[in-house]
């Protein structure tokens, strides 16, 4: 039987990521742009891909119960296969357990040797077929554990929302972070209208609705790529989480000011304070290394904005004098806000990150209030909810 090369591809994309630490997204498009599925095929190898990361722990509390000895001594190809198999059993509704089991073999014959192939072959065929089958720790005794294996999460991430928040809301955190996040885009209004562009893209096949008080938000509720759409192309949106749109509208931008953006890549906030000041103000987009100035550029030139001026630069020790009327300090973090759309950041942050980040977002607000004038305006932001990162910064 021939191996399926949607899951192969997936297992590629999978070893990359825990293997090597590469970032989820950056493996699967990796892997997309090179093998070039179809759109069935690439829907289902982002939810291979990413179902395997974000539920990890959980995939391995299962897999440890059944095999006879420590996961961590299997080839790594054949505890990616594994894992995966796990997955598709909990939580893909179109996957049968007997595909699950066949195609999972099948791969470990490719990856390895007929011995691990009927090693896995004796494991998937024990797995639970639904959640309801999984014997979790009890909630109610240890609901630190609970959380760690229900959800995926690192120990002291769990603990730390535990205390930070209380029992209840951690949960809900937990449950949150535990399903994939919807897409949602930034109408450029200086080439479309809102319900305009809602309607072009309906008949392009991709279903758009409001979801949030933001007024350029539209998200994705039905339908194909986006980013395949001549409206994109042509600039009339920009891909964006409704909570990236927010500080650009705390900052207040207008017409004739001087703003710096002092970490812009890939430059969503950037285009959007161009936007809002009709791309008639002096904007500096900053941010560290030709190849993220690129990214900014690209959005730029795809949404037609000519407001803006790139700087390489660090934020901290910036290139650069005079005084901003106002300044955006979108810092780099630790990115615990956006788990549910970056799984693998619960592998790959430590409590000491968040520590030297936190440092690192202080000498960059340092400089910010060095570089901005008199009354004028900085706006913090970060997409994450660590109080180091937050309030104590």
């Amino acid at each position: 039987m021939p191996v399926d090369l949607v899951r192969d591809a997936a297992i590629d994309v999978i070893l990359r990521v825990f293997d090597r630490g590469v970032y989820l997204d950056v493996s699967l498009d990796k892997t997309l742009r090179r093998k070039k599925p179809s759109d069935r095929g690439r829907r289902f190898m982002t939810q291979l891909a990413y179902g395997t990361v974000r539920h990890r722990l959980l995939c391995d509390f299962i897999l440890q119960k059944l095999c006879h000895q420590a996961l961590d001594e299997l080839p790594t190809p054949i505890l990616a296969i594994l894992r995966m198999g796990v997955f598709q059993s909990l939580f893909c509704d179109n996957v049968t357990h007997p595909a699950m089991v066949h195609t999972s073999v099948d791969l470990a014959k490719r990856r390895h040797h007929a011995g691990t192939a009927r090693m896995v072959n004796a494991i998937l065929r024990k797995v639970p077929q639904s959640l309801d089958e999984v014997q979790l720790p009890d909630k109610a005794e240890d609901l630190h554990k609970y959380l760690r294996i229900r959800y995926s999460m690192p120990k002291w991430l769990a603990r730390d929302w535990m205390k930070q928040f209380g029992d209840e809301t951690a949960e809900e955190l937990c449950i949150a972070c535990d399903s994939p996040a919807p897409m949602s885009i930034r109408v450029n209004t200086l080439c479309t209208e809102k319900d305009k562009l809602q309607e072009d893209l309906a008949r392009s096949g991709c279903i758009m609705a409001s979801q949030t008080p933001i007024p350029e938000e539209l998200t994705l509720m039905d339908g194909g790529k986006l980013v395949s759409t001549k409206w994109f192309q042509q600039g009339h949106f920009m891909i964006q989480d409704p909570a990236s749109m927010l500080p650009p509208h705390l900052l207040d931008p207008q017409e004739g000011e001087h703003i710096l953006d002092m970490c812009a890549a890939p430059g969503g906030k950037t285009t959007h304070i161009a936007q809002l000041t009709h791309d008639k103000a002096r904007i500096i987009a900053m941010d560290q290394g030709q190849y993220r100035l690129q990214k900014i550029g690209e959005n730029l030139n795809r949404l037609n904005m000519e407001s803006v001026e790139l700087l390489c630069g660090d934020g901290a020790k910036p290139p650069l004098r005079g005084e901003f009327d106002k300044i955006l300090v979108d810092a780099p973090c630790s990115g615990l806000g956006t788990i549910r759309r970056h799984p693998d950041i619960k592998d790959n942050i430590k409590p000491m990150d968040i520590q030297r980040l936190a440092h690192q977002q202080l000498r960059l607000l340092r400089s910010a209030i060095a570089l901005c004038k008199n009354n004028g305006i900085i706006v913090y932001s970060v997409c994450t909810i660590s109080l180091e990162e937050t309030q104590e910064v």
